[in-house]
């Protein structure tokens, strides 16, 4: 008797199963790390949309207190943007079951949703009174056309003539009120742990960007470098060891579940009804039209003191934080010397590069083109300034890739904007160039002299070079290689090469002029 009572209880548990896992809930990391990657993707990350992009590594530290066998850890205030099969956690003598990401987010649409079939209440206010009622209703439908059952009575969420609401008695048990990651985790022992959670998510974003103060000797400037940071996400990220990654990161694309966030219309029917007759476009119409009028209506403020006193000057700001580079590999990391917060929907700016006196040539540069009239083409040259990334020429630091703006100082010693360029990725000890603009007191007219045809074509350039500046100038030009077997078969002065193209390198005095003459033969 007692063998088979047993046989039915080891069956009985079979059906029933484990006993449920009690959950553990972490609100929050004691500490935080993120380091961010570069995306090419995008241009500007203080931009407002580039949702689906920006890559990062969330590193976490969360203490909790497990209790002995299986656990659901419920671990809130991961990254919205969560890639969920990356994340790892670890700092427990125990292993990890399952895990889920929560994605469906609270919001008024979703907790329309989630409750339809429930009874809620509604509010509607007396636009002339100020009185507030409730109504008991069953929500029939939402939030796409939020319909509502009084007792056998049907209608539609606004369409009363009076402001009307919605309200909950509960929040539904399945949504959440920020993104959170579940973990089933088992442990043979209980006690408190220190857990590190790390995942990789989207939203988060970086880019260098320079400013370079050209000096007046014409001959230097001083470099500043800064990055920004960004983080369009909707969770943020408090006193955070911060670093960001320079360097072009290899990727696999892959399918990322966002969280879920329904929008309700709020408007009564679209079509028009007996309150809105011309549908709700023309009642948001007229409440534009009125806001406008209150524009030109005077308002006057009047301030009152004691007595007239001088207003102390605010103190100044703290300095911005700045990060140290170090080696990752064959990438550059930049960390941040103190900790930061990255905010939700913020972008911040980290200084990492103070360069006081750069040197640098100025070269005049024209490439040529295929005009194939005898007649001159005046064109402007570019004003190309000249680097080598090296300790004496006063830099000596890995570049990452971002933008330059130029300024240099007016006669009252004022910046001035005169340019930008972009700048790529430059190692140390590498040369490397940036363009300002084109220069209208050095021109280059650009002529075909000459032009034979068949198997292989011959054509004869004359580009003559002007500087109609008060300085000496390097001029320098520039062939590009046009079809195959392309080859120099005469010239007035030797030429040189740069990434395989012919070029050549005139200097003129101010005033001064100076003529250049070659053949150069292709097979097209």
């Amino acid at each position: 008797m007692r063998r088979a009572l047993a046989i039915w209880a080891a069956l009985l548990a079979l059906l029933i199963g484990p006993p449920a896992a009690a959950d553990v809930v972490s609100q929050g990391p004691a500490s935080v790390a993120v380091t961010i990657y570069r995306d090419d993707a995008i241009p500007d990350p203080a931009a407002a949309h580039w949702n689906g992009y920006g890559l990062a590594m969330i590193s976490e530290t969360r203490d909790v207190v497990l209790p002995a066998g299986d656990t659901r850890l419920v671990l809130e205030g991961v990254a919205d943007g969560i890639i969920a099969q990356t994340a790892s956690l670890a700092g427990f003598p125990g292993r990890v079951l399952e895990q889920n990401f929560d994605y469906e987010v609270l919001s008024p649409a979703t907790l329309i949703e989630h409750s339809v079939g429930r009874e809620v209440e509604v509010r509607r206010t007396n636009p002339r009174t100020g009185k507030a009622t409730l109504e008991p209703a069953l929500l029939r439908s939402g939030p796409d056309g939020v319909v509502l059952d009084y007792g056998g009575r049907v209608e539609a969420l606004g369409c009363s003539g009076d402001p009307e609401g919605l309200v909950f008695a509960s929040v539904p048990a399945d949504l959440t009120g920020k993104p959170t990651l579940s973990i089933r985790v088992h442990v043979d022992k209980a006690g408190a742990y220190r857990l590190r959670l790390a995942y990789m998510t989207i939203g988060l974003a970086w880019k260098a960007a320079y400013v370079a103060r050209l000096a007046p000797d014409g001959q230097s400037l001083e470099l500043v470098g800064w990055i920004t940071l960004a983080n369009h996400g909707e969770v943020g990220y408090a006193g955070a060891a911060a670093s960001v990654v320079a360097g072009r990161l290899a990727r696999n694309a892959i399918r990322i579940v966002s969280p879920l966030v329904l929008r309700r219309e709020s408007a009564c029917w679209p079509q028009g009804n007996s309150h809105h007759p011309y549908g709700i476009h023309r009642y948001v119409a007229e409440l534009e039209r009125r806001m406008y009028r209150l524009e030109g209506v005077p308002i006057a403020v009047t301030a009152f003191s004691a007595q007239a006193r001088a207003i102390p000057m605010p103190p100044p700001p703290p300095p911005p934080p700045r990060a140290t580079q170090s080696d990752l590999g064959d990438y550059k990391l930049y960390t941040l010397d103190e900790p930061t917060t990255v905010a939700a929907r913020q972008t911040k700016q980290v200084a990492f590069l103070s360069q006081p006196k750069v040197a640098f040539d100025t070269v005049q540069t024209y490439r040529t083109n295929e005009y194939e009239g005898t007649a001159p083409v005046i064109q402007s040259t570019v004003t190309t300034l000249r680097f080598d990334n090296t300790v004496a020429k006063g830099l000596g630091r890995s570049l990452p890739a971002g933008s330059v703006a130029f300024m240099a100082s007016s006669p009252e010693g004022a910046d001035r904007f005169i340019g930008a360029h972009d700048v790529r990725d430059v190692p140390t000890g590498e040369p490397f160039e940036l363009e300002i603009g084109r220069s209208h007191e050095v021109t280059v007219g650009d002529a075909t002299v000459s032009r034979t045809g068949g198997a292989q074509t011959s054509i004869g350039k004359e580009v003559t070079a002007v500087n109609a500046s008060r300085l000496p100038k390097t001029v320098e030009i520039r062939q590009p290689q046009l079809g195959r077997s392309f080859h120099i078969t005469a010239e007035s002065s030797p030429h040189g090469l740069k990434s395989g193209d012919p070029i050549w390198r005139l200097t003129l005095a101010p005033g001064a002029t100076a003529t250049l003459t070659y053949t150069y033969a292709s097979t097209r």
